[in-house]
């Protein structure tokens, strides 16, 4: 994958410039990639400069429960999406991180910023005792130990000492 390790701006960056230096001084490339944002932004135009676009055919499920298959087919132009989601769905990821991907997807091609937190990640249900509560409970209410008083010192030991 060209731009490993890079963010995908800077990996973008440096194909599109990689491709048209090549380009420029004739050399014949294979190159694959997953950064459609080179062709969607026009940063390289199938068929302008010495470079010709080509795409692998995927067959895409007709139904929910159909995986789709790859069909090995290369055929003239460039690719319109990814099968990322599919072949994620197809090595067996599940159906809530596939769904997550999906709104996230769906926020980024609408260029909305604002893609919601999951609840169960921003409150997470705590399974806690009651001494591991009140300990907790102290610990947060204390600003600065150095100035805590004896009885509060004495309160949390006591709460941590019966966990």
């Amino acid at each position: 994958e060209f731009g490993k390790g890079t963010s995908p701006q800077s990996g973008i960056a440096l194909l599109v410039a990689v491709l048209k230096k090549l380009a420029k001084v004739k050399c014949k490339v294979v190159c694959t990639t997953h950064f459609l944002e080179i062709f969607s932004l026009n940063l390289v135009r199938d068929g302008i400069g010495a470079i010709k676009a080509f795409q692998m055919v995927v067959q895409l499920p007709e139904t929910e429960d159909d995986l789709g298959r790859p069909l090995f087919k290369i055929e003239d132009g460039v690719a319109k999406t990814s099968a990322g989601l599919l072949c994620a769905r197809k090595a067996g990821v599940s159906k809530t991180i596939i769904n997550r991907a999906k709104e996230i997807l769906n926020a980024l091609q609408n260029k909305d910023e604002t893609v919601q937190p999951l609840e169960e990640l921003c409150n997470p249900p705590l399974d806690l005792s009651e001494d591991e509560r009140e300990a907790l409970s102290i610990f947060l209410s204390t600003d600065k130990w150095k100035d805590a008083s004896e009885e509060k010192l004495r309160r949390l030991m006591h709460h941590v000492s019966r966990m």
